[in-house]
């Protein structure tokens, strides 16, 4: 069980440390990615036209983002692409915590 386990924990690093080269070589292409969600959520809120309570705010649009790849699992299918993008919408929106927060359970509390 162990080494299956070893195994599993493995193939789960070598998935994560993939979407790191995705999202460098996105850089490229998409350009920095909070520039690119904080940009997303602008447009977004013009989209929105003032429904919304406040204006989203780009890491909001990398948990939307994440959700989207769940349904495209859940309505087409298992696909590891799913979990590579929703892996690099997390890391994206982990870039909007400020340095300095507590991410302590008691600070949550």
């Amino acid at each position: 069980m162990s080494i299956q386990h070893n195994r599993n924990v493995e193939e789960a690093g070598n998935l994560a440390s993939e979407v790191g080269g995705v999202i460098a070589d996105r850089n490229g292409t998409h350009g920095d990615p909070i520039e690119n969600h904080d940009h997303i959520a602008d447009l977004w809120n013009a989209y929105l036209g003032g429904v919304l309570v406040r204006p989203l705010r780009g890491d909001e649009v990398a948990d939307m983002m994440i959700l989207l790849k769940l349904s495209r699992k859940h309505v087409g299918g298992m696909d590891t692409d799913h979990y590579r993008d929703a892996i690099g919408y997390a890391a994206i929106a982990s870039l909007y915590v400020p340095e300095d927060a507590d991410n302590s359970a008691e600070a949550r509390e």
